[in-house]
C-alpha cells in the first residue's frame, strides 16, 4: 500500500513538472456558434450567430487555437447543428472568384504593371490561392484580391 501511495505520489509530481515544462495554459476564448441549424450552402446572418465564452488548455510551444469568428455573409460548406461551432472549413467566406470565370490577373513591381485575363482554375475567397489559366498550356499563381481579381505572386 505504502509502495501504491509512493508511485501516485511520484507521478503526481511528474505531471505537475511536465505541464509547466510544455508550458500549458488555461486560456478562456469566445467562439461562434449556429443559433439555430444551418444547411449546406446557406449565407449567415446575423441571427445565426451567437457567441459562448469557453476555456481550453494551450501549451504555448503548438499552434494557437483558431478564434476568427464567423460572419454574416460567410457560406456554410455542410450541415451545421444547433450550437455547433462555427469555424473553417465547415463556414467560409464567401467566395469573389468562382472556378470557370474570366478573371484579371496583376503583377506588379513599382511602376511596372502587367495586366492579363485568364481562367480561374478553382473558387477562393479572398487571401485565397487562384490558379489562372493563360492558354492551354500556361499557368499562373495567385491570391485572390477583389471580385475576378487576382495578385499574382
Amino acid at each position: 500500500m505504502k509502495l501504491v501511495f509512493m508511485r501516485l505520489l511520484v507521478s503526481m509530481f511528474m505531471l505537475a513538472g511536465a505541464v509547466s515544462v510544455l508550458g500549458a495554459q488555461e486560456r478562456t476564448i469566445t467562439v461562434s456558434v449556429a443559433a439555430r441549424a444551418l444547411a449546406r450552402g446557406d449565407t449567415l446572418q446575423a441571427g445565426d450567430i451567437a457567441t459562448m465564452d469557453t476555456t481550453i488548455v494551450w501549451r504555448w510551444n503548438s499552434v494557437a487555437p483558431d478564434t476568427t469568428r464567423a460572419l454574416p455573409g460567410w457560406v456554410t460548406r455542410r450541415n451545421i447543428a444547433l450550437g455547433e461551432v462555427l469555424r473553417a472549413p465547415a463556414v467560409m467566406p464567401p467566395p469573389v472568384i468562382t472556378s470557370g470565370t474570366r478573371v484579371t490577373a496583376i503583377w506588379q513591381d513599382g511602376p511596372l504593371r502587367v495586366v492579363v485575363t485568364g481562367i480561374a482554375t478553382n473558387t477562393a475567397a479572398i487571401g485565397a490561392p487562384v490558379g489562372v489559366r493563360i492558354d492551354p498550356t500556361r499557368r499562373l499563381d495567385g491570391i485572390a484580391a477583389g471580385p475576378n481579381t487576382v495578385r499574382l505572386r
